[in-house]
């Protein structure tokens, strides 16, 4: 196992859960659809607890997250926020279906690294296989939900809300 190697993985999933930790929680509470609204903020909670599932995971092997690295996620997570949608202060109609891909992509990253992490703990004892199996099996649940979810607002904002010709 290459030590320097895996550490800055584990710093590079790191500084990605920051940033969708924080857009889950934003996305939660400024959708328009109130039930997705609500799963997202529930989602939210869990993949919070993946971050922090992720925290034990790096101080298993002996690194803790970077202060810079958490600095940087923010930033970029607030960064992403600017759309070239043409609206500085409002939301554009598809602001919440753009905002669902974004979580789609997040959980897909996060569930990649543990994916990853769960193939090195069948070479290196400091990673708990049971801990990445139930981490994996969340992922997927979330994976799903976000699928769900993306598809129906999506049909809301893009047929629903499409004007009548």
């Amino acid at each position: 196992m290459n030590d320097e190697v895996l550490k800055a993985y584990l710093q590079h999933h790191w500084v990605g859960s920051t940033a969708g930790v924080h857009a889950f929680r934003r996305v939660g509470r400024n959708h328009r659809d109130p039930d997705a609204a609500a799963e997202i903020r529930d989602l939210a909670g869990e993949v919070a607890a993946d971050r922090e599932a992720l925290r034990e995971i790096m101080r298993s092997v002996g690194v803790s997250p970077s202060a810079v690295g958490t600095t940087a996620a923010r930033a970029g997570e607030l960064l992403g926020r600017l759309k070239p949608n043409g609206r500085l202060f409002t939301r554009a109609p598809l602001t919440d279906v753009v905002e669902l891909e974004t979580l789609r992509l997040a959980v897909s990253g996060k569930l990649a690294g543990f994916e990853v992490l769960r193939a090195a703990a069948d070479e290196d004892a400091r990673l708990d296989p049971y801990t990445l199996d139930r981490l994996i099996e969340r992922g997927r649940e979330h994976v799903r939900t976000l699928e769900r979810l993306h598809v129906r607002v999506s049909h809301d904002r893009i047929i629903a809300d499409a004007p009548v010709s």
